[in-house]
């Protein structure tokens, strides 16, 4: 039965092989939660670039705010113990 927690078609095991022995449990849970934000933003971020705002925030800022987040959670991905 498929982890709800999971990407789409990624396995528990799959995951557990990305990362060192010694790595604790809740690392591999971690990434994959990240993994989900990360495409999410993604798919909020691509909806958004087509729309056009106007008003106390224009579509650069809302933009630049996704680009941000997602460049923040791309680091927490590359080093999650750090974060």
């Amino acid at each position: 039965m498929p982890d709800p927690c999971l990407p789409d078609g990624c396995s528990p095991a799959a995951i557990d092989a990305r990362f060192e022995a010694d790595e604790p449990a809740w690392v591999a849970r971690y990434v994959a939660q990240l993994e989900q934000r990360l495409a999410r933003l993604a798919a909020i971020r691509a909806e958004l670039a087509a729309i056009r705002f106007d008003g106390a925030y224009d579509g650069a800022d809302i933009l630049g705010y996704l680009d941000d987040e997602m460049e923040t959670v791309t680091m927490a991905m590359a080093h999650p113990r750090q974060a």
